[in-house]
């Protein structure tokens, strides 16, 4: 895996990274209600780069995304082009200003997904993992649904290791 680029270097992000910006966009999306059908296609392309031994920051560079990286068409290619050369796209910038940047926090909270965060932050306004815990505390989430007590216990053994 290939160490983060010096400034001016093109190699900017690692395929891991730029799968990771792209799962983070994805949430951003369903969250402010971008329509799921288009934004499905980010989590997938974010399996794709990371698992590619080419270099997408090198390919951007070469202009050979479009050709190299299958399910790439000029809208995504703008989207990963942004991310390499700016660390963000304009894309997030115009979603996040609805949905705050902390509720990628939630993310790797195990069995968590776009959908359920999107519910969280509707239901009981957790937008992060510190008004998770509150959430919690103040017994904000029961009766949401598909939050059960098994999955509030999830959310507390996360939160007591990374809190």
């Amino acid at each position: 895996m290939k160490s983060k680029a010096e400034p001016g270097d093109t190699a900017g992000l690692t395929n891991d990274e730029i799968a990771q910006k792209l799962l983070e966009l994805h949430t951003i999306l369903i969250v402010a209600d971008y329509p799921e059908d288009h934004a499905a296609r980010y989590p997938r392309l974010a399996y794709t780069i990371s698992r590619m031994e080419a270099s997408v920051a090198e390919l951007v560079a070469q202009g050979r995304l479009k050709e190299e990286v299958p399910g790439v068409g000029d809208i995504v290619a703008t989207i990963i082009t942004e991310y390499v050369e700016t660390g963000t796209c304009s894309k997030l910038q115009e979603y996040a200003s609805d949905v705050p940047q902390t509720i990628t926090e939630l993310m790797p909270i195990p069995g968590l997904g776009a959908k359920t965060i999107k519910l969280l932050y509707q239901e009981a306004g957790v937008d992060s993992l510190l008004s998770l815990q509150t959430a919690i505390d103040e017994d904000k989430l029961k009766g949401i649904k598909g939050i059960g007590k098994k999955t509030i216990e999830n959310f507390e053994r996360y939160l007591n290791k990374n809190l």
